[in-house]
């Protein structure tokens, strides 16, 4: 029916009739905003070996029946003042199951199929692969709900799983409303996924925060000596924000075609881009002790120089990072449990013109520099505050930093998820697919995974999504850019080569 009303370009009349004996969930303040109530995320995650697909699905199904993981399960409602909540049935039952269950088997090995054979591999050198929006098909179901509205107007669960069977792989695709988690909800999720499948349920940890939101209770509390945002000064207000917005639609209009695709990044060569970052930060300071980057850190600053590169023109460029307030926030630090919301709030790392074609290393430590005064308590606690003002005055919890002309570049690093090293399907394992000494990982364990939007919006560009490392320590990494982006990057990968 989704994709019915979506043909006719409208909804619905009516919403469904709520359900009495519902247990009704609040959407926290970093959950219902309005870029994430615009984001239907779908994750796909590919393995070199059969899987049993009725396995997988029931036991993510009985995941959704312990305690208050019973909230994934439930349905997005759009109530009289605005807000979302959500309405989780007493009971799962077939006519409302916890979540959409659809399998795809395919008699072929992937290697035969014209589309899967396309899928992103490793490669022996860096390489640029096909994006996730290549492989839809895999992504979701044909009808799957692709906005909020299909999610409001009909009594559908949040969660979907999709399974593609080859004769020799797997491929495992969930997706959901945005509006319901970030990466680190998605780690949550697989790890209690993968207890219940290893039979390992009493293990599972509790979902906290799901009736009271933390993130509130964090940033209502007093404190003896509250620290001022450090980038207020900063935040685009007013006439600034509307140059920024026009400069923004000034480039949507010349600029109206971007390209996703893959990026593979051998152990080997990240190893040498962080080693050519140490020896520009030494030359710049006299030998003395070299500060520490992280591996994140090389890889911002050196998509950040190609990118610039690109431009017609120096720009100023103000990358915008997800800070996530589980790891800074004592009092969620000390959780006995797990959260599965949305967690991020905006760092950003403001570079002059000057500085975004500069030497590798020394826009990596000024991205490191920058990101460490942003992500002490004090600043965690100070962003927090705003966007509490914000939503407390019926405003959108969200806000910009950096110079009304700069170029805004998203950099989200998902390699703190771990999601290739926590993720074990092995007691789904029917066989193995690849039996070849080649192989790089145990059976059982993702090969590969990428993350898209149902439907991506021509606003969404400049964007690079670090998926983490896989089993040999090889980057993974999306990247959402304008074409001339990509020459500059596919000219950069035929150097290292």
């Amino acid at each position: 029916m989704a994709a019915f009303w979506r043909i006719l370009g409208t909804s619905p009349a009516r919403r469904p009739p709520l359900v009495e004996n519902d247990t009704i969930y609040p959407v926290h303040m970093l959950d219902d905003t309005k870029t994430l109530r615009d984001i239907v995320v779908t994750w796909t995650l590919c393995f070199n070996d059969v899987l049993d697909a009725e396995k997988l699905c029931a036991s993510l199904s009985r995941l959704l029946e312990i305690g208050d993981w019973r909230k994934v399960g439930g349905r997005l409602r759009l109530k009289e003042d605005g807000e979302l909540e959500i309405h989780v049935p007493s009971q799962f039952t077939a006519e409302r199951p916890a979540l959409t269950f659809t399998h795809n088997l395919l008699a072929i090995d992937i290697e035969d199929h014209p589309l899967g054979k396309t899928l992103p591999r490793a490669t022996n050198g860096p390489s640029i692969q096909a994006g996730p929006h290549n492989f839809r098909s895999f992504a979701a179901r044909e009808d799957a709900p692709e906005t909020l509205e299909d999610f409001i107007y009909h009594d559908i669960p949040q969660l979907s799983l999709h399974i593609t069977s080859f004769n020799n792989a797997t491929l495992v695709a969930l997706s959901w409303p945005h509006t319901l988690m970030d990466v680190m909800g998605q780690q949550a999720l697989l790890h209690g996924w993968c207890l219940v499948l290893a039979g390992r349920e009493s293990e599972v940890p509790p979902m906290l925060g799901a009736r009271q939101d933390a993130i509130c209770a964090a940033a209502d509390m007093p404190v003896e000596k509250e620290e001022a945002f450090i980038l207020g000064q900063k935040r685009l207000r007013g006439w600034a924000m509307i140059k920024f917005g026009l400069r923004f639609a000034w480039d949507l209009m010349w600029n109206r075609t971007v390209e996703t695709n893959t990026i593979f990044l051998p152990r080997s060569v990240v190893m040498e881009l962080q080693t050519q970052a140490q020896r520009d930060i030494s030359t710049q300071d006299g030998g003395e002790e070299k500060p520490f980057i992280s591996e994140g850190d090389v890889l911002t600053a050196w998509v950040v120089r190609l990118v610039a590169s690109s431009l017609p023109q120096p720009r100023p460029m103000t990358v915008l990072h997800a800070l996530n307030a589980r790891f800074r926030l004592s009092t969620l630090l000390q959780a006995s449990g797990v959260y599965v919301q949305n967690m991020a709030v905006a760092a950003f790392t403001l570079l002059p013109s000057e500085a975004v074609t500069g030497p590798l290393g020394r826009i990596a430590l000024e991205n490191r520099r920058q990101l460490m005064e942003q992500s002490t308590e004090a600043q965690v606690l100070a962003v927090l505050r705003e966007l509490r003002q914000e939503s407390k005055a019926g405003s959108d919890p969200a806000f910009v930093c950096g110079e009304p002309d700069a170029l805004l570049m998203p950099v989200t690093n998902w390699t703190r998820a771990g999601f290739f090293k926590i993720l074990d399907f092995s007691p789904a394992l029917l066989r193995a697919g690849d039996t070849s000494q080649s192989r790089r990982n145990l059976p059982g364990t993702m090969i590969f995974h990428h993350a898209q939007s149902m439907r991506q919006g021509p606003a969404v560009r400049n964007v690079i999504v670090v998926l983490g490392k896989d089993h040999s320590d090889d980057y993974w990494l999306t990247g959402i850019l304008l074409p001339q982006a990509w020459a500059k990057i596919r000219d950069e990968i035929e150097m290292m080569q």
